[in-house]
């Protein structure tokens, strides 16, 4: 048993030695305060640079966690505007389909108080119809139809100097007794 306790005593101080020797900072062959101090002084270096990354590791998924959450509610507010305006463009839709049906209707209705001899005649003037229409100067129609005010002004005033006219006469015609 003594031999088993000196060996554990040698064990221990070649342990005790070998940290001596890797933990002697100064390299003055000892462990003393002085080594200590300067592996005190080196952990906390060490604790501070890495409070320093993990504060600006901290900083980093702050950053984007809160950019995360802008484009997520970007992305929403997207989606929600894109769902509005496609209830509004279904409505329309809906709306233009029942104005449609709602006119299928009337020419359903309309086409079936018809007799059908007035039908067949109605057809048979369609084409000299458009036979007519077809020779129609649409320039020309527009050309007109921009002159159309200027026109109304100069007949209005027309109007007005031939009822000035008119007065004038009337009053002539009073002074001189008839």
């Amino acid at each position: 048993m003594e031999n088993v306790n000196a060996k554990m005593d040698e064990q221990l101080k070649a342990r005790v030695d070998d940290l001596a020797r890797s933990n002697d900072e100064n390299r003055d062959g000892k462990l003393d305060a002085a080594d200590l101090k300067a592996q005190l002084n080196r952990i906390e270096a060490q604790l501070e640079l890495q409070d320093r990354q993990n504060r600006g590791i901290i900083a980093n998924q702050r950053k984007r966690m809160i950019l995360s959450v802008v484009l997520v509610v970007v992305i929403l507010a997207a989606l929600a505007f894109f769902g509005w305006r496609m209830n509004i463009a279904y409505n329309n839709v809906m709306d233009a389909c029942s104005h449609v049906n709602d006119l299928a209707d009337t020419v359903n209705t309309s086409l079936a108080t018809l007799d059908q001899s007035e039908l067949d005649a109605m057809m048979q003037d369609l084409p000299e119809i458009t036979d007519q229409l077809k020779k129609i100067d649409v320039d020309a129609l527009n050309n007109a139809l921009t002159q159309l005010p200027a026109l109304m002004d100069t007949v209005n005033s027309l109007q007005s100097q031939v009822q000035s006219i008119v007065n004038l006469f009337s009053g002539l015609s009073s002074v001189f007794g008839r």
